[in-house]
């Protein structure tokens, strides 16, 4: 574990969570997806900078946007696929003007 860690651990503002045990070493397609899966699942609501229309994010947003959760994405044309699907558009950093959830 990196020593950078200790400190926020040993005072309550670091929280590590795995849904693997010891045995899985390295990432898979599908261990990267069940772990999507399970901090999405954990997480109030998602945001999702871009996902290519029919790629595996975009399946993932639907699966997000299934259980209700609330969903973000950047307001852009490249995004325009998501926000159809129930996505909400975020401005950007750059904006004056901030979304409230």
């Amino acid at each position: 574990m990196p020593k950078e860690y200790a400190r926020p651990l040993a005072e309550g503002r670091l929280l590590l969570l795995s849904p693997f045990g010891e045995r899985v070493k390295r990432a898979t397609e599908g261990t990267a997806l069940f772990r999507n899966d399970f901090v999405a699942a954990l997480a109030e609501r998602v945001f999702v900078a871009h996902a290519a229309p029919g790629g595996k994010i975009e399946v993932f947003c639907r699966k997000v946007l299934e259980w209700r959760k609330p969903l973000q994405t950047f307001d852009a044309p490249e995004n325009a696929a998501l926000i159809v699907m129930g996505a909400r558009a975020y401005p950007g950093p750059s904006s004056n003007t901030e979304e409230k959830p």
